[in-house]
C-alpha cells in the first residue's frame, strides 16, 4: 500500500465518477467486473471518516469541519493518517488544491500522482444544475467564484472549489506526475484512454495490478453508462442525493442547450482555458 495519495481530482460532474468506476475495476478486481460496491475502495477524500481524529485533538474543532477555516488546519494530518484506517489509497476529491490562509489542500509530500478530468465548464453547468436542483444562472455565477467552497454530500468537511479554471491550474502545477483528461474523450474514446491510465499508472506510478485483454475488455463493457444507468435503475446508486438520478445521460454537447447570456458569460470568465482545451 502506498503511504502517499493518487488523487482523482475534477470540478463537480466533470467524469469523476465513470473514472474510479473504471480504477477500481481494474485495481480491485481479478475479472474486471464492475459493480457499485468497488466505489468504496476509491472513496471521497473529504469525509468525516478520515477526520475522525481530530475529536481526540479538539472536540470543537471536530464540530465545525464544514467551516473551512477549521477543516483546512487539518489537512496535511489527515492525509498522513489514512493509512492507519484502511488500506485504499486511491481518492476522489473535488477540491481546488488552493491554500486556505497558511495550509495547502495537498502536496508532493502527499501525493503519489493525479488523474485530472477536464469538462467543458458549459456541459458542467447543464449537469450541476440538474444534480443540485438549482437555476442555470445561479450555476453560471458559482462556477465563476474565485472563492467558492463546497462542503461534502453529509455537510461535514469543507474544501476550497474555487472556479472552473482555477480549479483546473491548481492541478496543474502541483509538480507530482500527472494525467489530464477531458471527459469528452474519455467517453468518446474509452479504451485508449483506459489503456493509456494503464500505462500511467504502471510506468510513471509503479502501481502493480493484473491485467491482460480479457480483464481489459471485461472492465470497459461492465462500466459503460448504460450499464451503470441500469445498475441504478435497479438497485439505486448508493452516492445518489436520491433527489435525481445520478446516471443521467452520460454524453457531452449539453451545453449548446445554455441560452446566448449564460454561454457568453462563461466564456468571457474561462476563454484562455477553454481554447487550452479545445472547447473553443
Amino acid at each position: 500500500m502506498s503511504k502517499k495519495i493518487l488523487w482523482i481530482a475534477s470540478y463537480p460532474k466533470s467524469g469523476n465518477t465513470f473514472m474510479r468506476s473504471l480504477l477500481s475495476s481494474l485495481i480491485y478486481t481479478d475479472s474486471g467486473e464492475f459493480n457499485f460496491n468497488l466505489l468504496k475502495k476509491v472513496k471521497q477524500f473529504d469525509i468525516h471518516l478520515y477526520f475522525k481524529f481530530i475529536k481526540m485533538i479538539n472536540e470543537d474543532d471536530y464540530r465545525k469541519l464544514n467551516d473551512i477555516k477549521v477543516a483546512s488546519k487539518y489537512w496535511k494530518l489527515a492525509q498522513k493518517k489514512f493509512i492507519e484506517i484502511d488500506s485504499n489509497f486511491i481518492f476522489k476529491t473535488h477540491a481546488a488544491n488552493l491554500m486556505w490562509e497558511k495550509f495547502k489542500y495537498t502536496d508532493e509530500e502527499r501525493t503519489l500522482g493525479v488523474i485530472y478530468l477536464v469538462r467543458d465548464p458549459r456541459d458542467i453547468v447543464i449537469s450541476y444544475a440538474h444534480h443540485m436542483n438549482k437555476k442555470i444562472d445561479e450555476v453560471v455565477d458559482s462556477i465563476a467564484k474565485k472563492d467558492s467552497v463546497v462542503i461534502n454530500s453529509a455537510n461535514r468537511v469543507a474544501v476550497p472549489l474555487s472556479s472552473w479554471d482555477i480549479h483546473i491550474k491548481s492541478w496543474e502545477i502541483l509538480n507530482v506526475p500527472k494525467y489530464i483528461v477531458r471527459y469528452e474523450d474519455l467517453v468518446n474514446n474509452t479504451k485508449n484512454i483506459f489503456a493509456e491510465i494503464i500505462n500511467f499508472l504502471e510506468h510513471d506510478l509503479k502501481i502493480k495490478f493484473a491485467i491482460n485483454e480479457k480483464k481489459f475488455n471485461t472492465i470497459i463493457q461492465s462500466t459503460k453508462f448504460n450499464r451503470l444507468k441500469k445498475m441504478e435503475r435497479e438497485g439505486g446508486f448508493p452516492e445518489s442525493n436520491k433527489k435525481n438520478i445520478f446516471f443521467r445521460k452520460g454524453k457531452h454537447g449539453d451545453g449548446k442547450q445554455l441560452d446566448k447570456i449564460s454561454s457568453d458569460k462563461l466564456i468571457l470568465n474561462f476563454k484562455e482555458v477553454m481554447k487550452k482545451f479545445k472547447y473553443l
